[in-house]
């Protein structure tokens, strides 16, 4: 990682900013921070050799998964070290979780962390919860998501939520309704169903949403998907971006097929964004990083410039980020990706395991970040450590060898009052949403009469039960670490003189 004062030239590279439309050979000079300008560069400055290689504003994503059971130890793994120099949390945290997500995550990555909150207070809780009843939204208090979005609103750049067959339309409209008093575009999940019989509520949504909505997996195929059985764009879907919604495409792990993805360009349905929904379950296979989606869409047939466009000008637009990002403008924030595109045969494959055979592939090679040079480092991500959960459930942890009396003091309180809660001794697969609300309650409660600072309680949780930091709800991680372990290892803690001392 290398820090810059003086001016650095990015000589020679093929420049692509869809915001000044430049797409050729040319010259980008960063300065303290800044972007000084394309073109001409300044006698004396430090040079990079950047010919063979693309120059583009910051990869932008829009769909990742940081917090929660579906994020990451180490965050900065699928931002940065991949060439993203922004993302955004897509819904770990609804308004009963968004200060812990404060706490420990704003202002801790590199990689400018904004986040969609989820319409359900818990926000997403992981696979192992079906969201197929409207009970599970269980509080939407109006007056605290106004206070919540008026402090961060610089922070928080959509409400999320899914269009789950089950539930209906009354709370697509719920959740449109609280994003217009909120004034924040929804960001609508509308691909795999969970397994959820149900009605076809889910097209509702392409009426229910207006012009700067955003709605993610648009070539999913699984049910109620944007082709008819004859493979035709449904109408509802067409009407749609005519309005004026953003169609997004947010792979993830079960929502991207190449059958779907072919039929509608061969109709000229493009998405207007590009994002990965990394998480922990596909980030070795299929969606592996933003990068690898972006070359998707170059063997789908979409040119270079369009595919980058998609990923910097575009999200910058549809989040309200083009005075931070997006471009390459003289005087913006010197965020940059460097990449080449490679050519040979790649398999590129879609979340079903059908395949096809890319000639190129798309490798960031480094970024600027608010003008510091960091290379990326595409295998950074895969340490299972990164994506994996892991309880110690066999000795304490490294880090609670080192509280002090007053986490100490916290934990036995904690202690005596989850004595009182009655939840699975073991973890539990089907997550139990009334017990973890429940769970994160007591927390709260504990913390708040202790006077303890919420992100001092909240890492004193972590360290007793984990090496590595993941950030989670902490209601959902008492959950699954089960009652017996929990008890336990809380009275380990604050029964153990030496640790005491």
């Amino acid at each position: 990682m290398l820090y810059s004062c003086a001016p650095v030239v990015l000589r020679g590279g093929h420049v692509i900013d869809p915001t000044q439309g430049m797409n050729g050979i040319n010259d980008v000079t960063v300065c303290d921070g800044k972007i000084l300008g394309v073109g001409d560069s300044p006698a004396g400055a430090e040079v990079i050799d950047a010919r063979g290689l693309y120059i583009s504003p910051g990869w932008i994503d829009v769909h990742v998964h940081t917090y929660g059971t579906l994020g990451f130890a180490d965050p900065d793994s699928i931002g940065i070290y991949q060439g993203v120099t922004s993302y955004v949390e897509a819904g770990g945290p609804g308004i009963g979780t968004i200060e812990e997500f404060i706490e420990l995550l704003a202002g801790q990555t590199t990689t400018s962390l904004y986040v969609g909150c989820y319409l359900s207070p818990m926000g997403i809780i992981g696979i192992e919860h079906v969201e197929g009843k409207a009970r599970s939204l269980y509080d939407i208090p109006v007056a605290r998501w106004l206070d919540m979005v008026d402090k961060h609103r610089d922070l928080i750049r959509y409400l999320k939520f899914g269009a789950f067959s089950a539930y209906g339309t009354g709370p697509l409209k719920v959740g449109k309704g609280l994003a217009e008093i909120l004034e924040l575009p929804i960001y609508v999940h509308i691909g795999e169903f969970q397994q959820q019989p149900g009605r076809d509520s889910a097209y509702e949504i392409y009426r229910i949403a207006g012009a700067g909505d955003i709605i993610t997996h648009l070539y999913h195929g699984n049910a109620c998907g944007i082709l008819d059985n004859e493979g035709r764009i449904r109408p509802v879907v067409l009407e749609a971006a005519e309005r004026g919604v953003l169609f997004d495409i947010g792979f993830g792990g079960f929502n991207f097929s190449w059958p779907v993805a072919e039929k509608a360009v061969d109709q000229g349905l493009w998405p207007h964004l590009i994002s990965s929904d990394l998480q922990q379950f596909n980030v070795t296979g299929p969606t592996f990083s933003l990068a690898n989606v972006m070359s998707v869409f170059l063997k789908l047939g979409m040119p270079l410039a369009d595919v980058v466009e998609r990923v910097t000008a575009a999200p910058a637009k549809a989040l309200s980020l083009t005075d931070r990002a997006g471009s390459l403008k003289a005087g913006m924030p010197a965020d940059l990706t460097v990449f080449r595109v490679e050519q040979g045969q790649f398999e590129l494959k879609d979340t079903r395991g059908a395949a096809r055979k890319g000639s190129q592939r798309i490798v960031p090679e480094m970024v600027f970040k608010n003008g510091v040079r960091i290379a990326c480092d595409m295998g950074r991500c895969q340490d299972e450590r990164n994506w994996i959960l892991q309880t110690c459930e066999d000795h304490i942890p490294e880090g609670a060898r080192r509280f002090r009396a007053p986490q100490l003091a916290f934990l036995a309180r904690l202690r005596d009052a989850l004595n009182q809660v009655d939840w699975p001794a073991t973890a539990n697969p089907e997550f139990d949403l009334e017990k973890i609300v429940e769970l994160h309650d007591v927390f709260h409660r504990v913390r708040t009469s202790c006077e303890l600072p919420l992100k001092v309680a909240l890492q004193t949780v972590f360290d007793s039960f984990l090496e590595d930091s993941f950030r989670i709800q902490v209601g959902v991680l008492l959950m699954r670490v089960g009652r017996t372990l929990a008890l336990a290892r809380l009275g380990d803690l604050t029964q153990d003189t030496h640790l005491a001392a």
